[in-house]
């Protein structure tokens, strides 16, 4: 399985705008989305802020969609998981099952807004998401 690209790297934060401005004011981020719970259900009831850096993504949670739904305890703050963008998450998902055993998924493929969404841990115990762009 080939990713079509590096697309992001999400943060935990307690407080996320401040954590988000740091990233506007530091390293010259540009917020290109917010989001709320109260709007969410599931994997998408978290505040967030998505900036754009450099020629990446940072985005910034209260709380992973993978805790939203409840399908890991509470995360500590700091680095939750990176993503790659791939064209199809099942065919993906499939693809790294066959490559060996001891994928852990943690959640999806689950729609998240316009895309599409899964979470796995890598051996080293590192959270990876492939997100599949739908409309």
């Amino acid at each position: 399985m080939t990713p079509n690209s590096f697309f992001h790297v999400a943060l935990k934060a307690d407080d996320v705008d401040a954590t988000a401005a740091f990233y506007e004011e530091a390293f010259d981020g540009t917020v290109i989305e917010r989001g709320h719970a109260d709007d969410g259900e599931g994997a998408t009831a978290v505040e967030h802020v998505a900036l754009e850096v450099a020629d990446k993504r940072v985005y910034v949670f209260d709380r992973a969609p993978y805790e939203a739904t409840g399908d890991v305890e509470s995360m500590p703050n700091g680095l939750l998981h990176f993503g790659f963008v791939v064209d199809d998450v099942d065919v993906a998902r499939e693809a790294i099952d066959a490559a060996g055993p001891g994928v852990d998924w943690v959640m999806g493929p689950e729609r998240f807004g316009d895309l599409r969404i899964a979470f796995l841990v890598d051996p080293a115990g590192t959270i990876v998401e492939l997100i599949e762009h739908v409309s």
